[in-house]
């Protein structure tokens, strides 16, 4: 069944993320551990879209990998009016995309692998326009919230500022020039101001390279940066991690978000880990012009999610155990 719909999931890529127009250069992007069967059918998608269609394959780059693409991928990506991008590597911090998407070049991406029906059926069956609505309503409360409190039953507590940042929605729509969204969505995300977060996240779910964790690690953070990571052999992959990016700033607290797709499941696949309805990501390293902060450059970036957790934002819970208060108008997604 799956099979038979990735001619489906092709069409919505293409129209509805990429908001591919007839005429446009739209670039498929992947790398050597992406489906070809996957790519090609965005390929076919793209060309009876209208638009002038190719389709690169590169090598695949583990998410620690700073290496810069050679001269004809950077041309490749800065020449295009749309990449949409179908491969597991980090193609986002490197220097090609961040000119190209300066230049006004729409960045629409995914990664399938482990994921492969939350694909599918991330962006075919469900009700788009409910969680954008839902994002938003989000949005309104964050921005004007002076303290946040996250906890969960492991022990996670961790507060922050959040007034006057910008909200990112993730909503996987690349429509407008030089923006950058990764479907299926939907998340709604923010940079916390990065003084003031403090505390303790205890992460039971996704860590690099992109994997579940075996037993809770604990990561202990102080003014916004990482002070300590406590627990078990994961624990010490994780310090690994960090470490083998050479890069202290990877580190540093750079976005907070809530998944609210209730189709996703908590899988092992990080694209579909982050987007869990009521799941709680902290994003360090590499940090989005768009979100506002003040985290300095960094060319690698991660995210720790938590597979569930209580938010408060001024005494006032807006999640708890997966479930959204609808008391602030944020039914309609459980």
């Amino acid at each position: 069944m799956r099979a038979l719909r990735w001619g489906e999931f092709a069409s919505a890529a293409v129209r509805d993320m990429a908001a591919v127009k007839p005429g446009e250069t739209l670039l498929v992007l992947a790398d050597t551990w992406t489906d070809m069967d996957i790519a090609e059918a965005c390929l076919t998608a793209g060309i009876s879209a209208g638009a002038d269609t190719q389709l690169l394959v590169i090598p695949r780059m583990a998410p620690t990998d700073t290496t810069e693409f050679n001269a004809s991928v950077s041309g490749a990506i800065k020449g295009a009016d749309v990449v949409l991008g179908l491969c597991p590597t980090m193609f986002i911090e490197k220097t090609a995309t961040v000119e190209a998407r300066k230049n006004g070049t729409r960045i629409a991406s995914t990664d399938v692998i482990g994921m492969e029906d939350f694909a599918i059926e991330g962006i075919c069956d469900v009700d788009q326009g409910r969680m954008i609505e839902v994002a938003e309503r989000i949005g309104e409360i964050w921005i004007k919230t002076e303290y946040c409190r996250v906890t969960s039953a492991l022990g996670t507590d961790i507060s922050f500022d959040m007034r006057g940042r910008p909200i990112e929605i993730g909503d996987g729509v690349a429509a407008e020039p030089g923006t950058s969204n990764f479907f299926p969505g939907v998340c709604v995300a923010n940079a916390p101001i990065e003084n003031t977060i403090n505390g303790v996240i205890v992460v039971d779910g996704n860590i690099p390279p992109g994997r579940l964790v075996n037993a809770p690690v604990t990561v202990r953070i102080e003014t916004g940066v990482i002070t300590g990571i406590e627990g078990g052999a994961d624990a010490g992959q994780l310090r690994a991690h960090f470490a083998a990016s050479g890069d202290p700033v990877a580190t540093h607290l750079c976005h907070f978000t809530l998944g609210l797709n209730p189709l996703a499941r908590t899988s092992g696949s990080i694209h579909q880990d982050e987007h869990v309805l009521g799941a709680i990501t902290f994003g360090f390293g590499d940090q989005d012009a768009d979100f506002g902060g003040n985290v300095p450059d960094c060319g690698v970036h991660c995210d720790l999610v938590l597979t569930t957790g209580k938010i408060e934002c001024d005494g006032q819970v807006l999640c708890e155990d997966n479930r959204l208060n609808e008391d602030l108008g944020l039914g309609g997604l459980q």
